[in-house]
């Protein structure tokens, strides 16, 4: 579910309690994009840098051989593709060059600056960046900044993919010392190394991206899945079961789309109320969550002239229980006092979220297993796995929750007067 909906509803005539509703502006918040046959382009960024050639030196084992042609494929079926190499500068690749990220001597980059691609990333098109996440002088913060302001802040969403690879080369700029490493993995899969793909844009886009990638997945590498985005899940409004419906009744005056419920009310100076079924279904990438504790944001708009105006005050509560009966089953309860809660006389609309704390919001299990964290002498380095991984992705993490607070879900409705 996104966050910014752009419903434009015809001009409508409705009679109630004495007052008419002339027009319906567009409803503030957001709807599900539905994925449909528009065309998407795909540009896709190669890390150049020399500490990326070892992934292409091994036979044993190896993804990221076919990797170039994979996403070639993959991406080339819903729209354009462009491909770029990149170390602290950009540059595109012509015809079919890009190939030649399968063999080892395109890579001659010295520095490697991943937030210069997120700069210069189109936020129309689906981005992907191919890199082991190294960023010269340890930067990787200024790398979350700038997702955070340009994808997380624009209710983007970005993930990862992790897939372990043989590797036969150097490893540069290890700990506080910058120690270089020979490493090879030999043909062991516990000693294959970590690379991975940054996979930017629209949330629908990812999503649908990260599914598609998996299902084509014909090795047996290990694989580990990231997604950060404000919509924890691809359920919504339209799908979940009404019961215990209390001074409510349902109406479909205004023809809104299935994403937003309308009510009518009974009495307006009577409790109201309803209880819903809910299915938490993770999609892929997501991170575990305890849902012991959640938060609820509620905001209440009544249309004043041809705008939304927010009403300041509610007594809408909403409470959230778990059936012990089946597993990710919940019960949604929303409950609210018309005259407290609402404009008499006007329609209105009612946005909830139901929010995971930070605190219960963790990172999926296989990023600590690849993580390996270095002193300053890098005595403890292991090649096979990425230094200081937890620390990366939990400031993505943390920008998410900044900039834009992932929802569990959104229930948006009307109530005509």
């Amino acid at each position: 579910m996104k966050n910014f909906l752009l419903i434009i509803c015809a001009a409508i005539l409705i009679a109630g309690c004495g007052n008419q509703i002339q027009t319906v502006p567009p409803l503030p918040g957001t709807l599900p994009i539905i994925l449909s046959a528009e065309k998407i382009d795909t540009d896709i960024y190669f890390d150049a840098t020399v500490s990326m050639k070892g992934f292409t030196t091994l036979a044993a084992g190896n993804v990221y051989l076919t990797l170039p042609d994979l996403l070639g494929d993959l991406c080339g079926a819903a729209g354009e593709v462009k491909f770029y190499g990149f170390g602290e500068s950009i540059y595109a690749l012509d015809g079919r060059s890009y190939r030649n990220f399968a063999t080892p001597d395109v890579y001659n980059e010295a520095i490697t600056a991943v937030a210069n691609v997120v700069d210069r990333a189109d936020t129309s098109h689906l981005s992907i960046i191919v890199t082991d996440l190294f960023e010269s002088d340890s930067d990787w913060s200024n790398v979350a900044q700038k997702l955070r302001e340009k994808f997380f802040a624009n209710h983007l969403a970005v993930a990862v993919i992790g897939i372990r690879n043989s590797f036969y080369g150097e490893i540069f700029d290890v700990g506080l010392t910058a120690a270089k490493f020979n490493y090879s993995s030999w043909d062991d899969p516990n000693r294959y190394r970590p690379f991975y793909l940054l996979v930017m844009g629209r949330d629908d886009v990812v999503k649908n991206f990260l599914r598609k990638f998996n299902e084509r997945q014909t090795l047996p590498n290990d694989t580990g899945y990231l997604l950060l985005t404000e919509n924890l899940t691809e359920s919504d409004f339209s799908n979940v079961e009404l019961s215990e419906v209390e001074n409510f009744y349902s109406d479909d005056t205004l023809g809104l789309e299935a994403n937003v419920k309308e009510f009518g009310l009974d009495n307006f100076s009577e409790a109201a109320s309803f209880m819903l079924t809910w299915k938490y279904e993770p999609t892929l990438g997501s991170c575990p969550i305890n849902f012991s504790e959640v938060d609820t944001a509620v905001e209440i708009f009544s249309v004043d002239g041809e705008e939304w105006s927010p009403i300041e005050k509610n007594d809408l509560r909403v409470r959230l229980l778990k059936d012990d009966r089946q597993s990710g089953i919940f019960l949604v309860k929303v409950s609210l006092t018309p005259e407290k809660s609402l404009a008499e006389g006007k329609l209105n609309f009612v946005r909830i979220k139901i929010l995971p704390k930070e605190q219960n919001f963790k990172l999926p299990s296989w990023v600590e297993l690849w993580n390996v964290n270095v002193d300053g002498a890098a005595k403890n380095f292991d090649g096979s796995k990425t230094v200081n991984l937890t620390r990366i992705l939990g400031s993505l993490k943390d920008s998410v929750f900044a900039a834009s607070r992932p929802a569990l879900m959104n229930i948006n409705f009307v109530v005509t007067p």
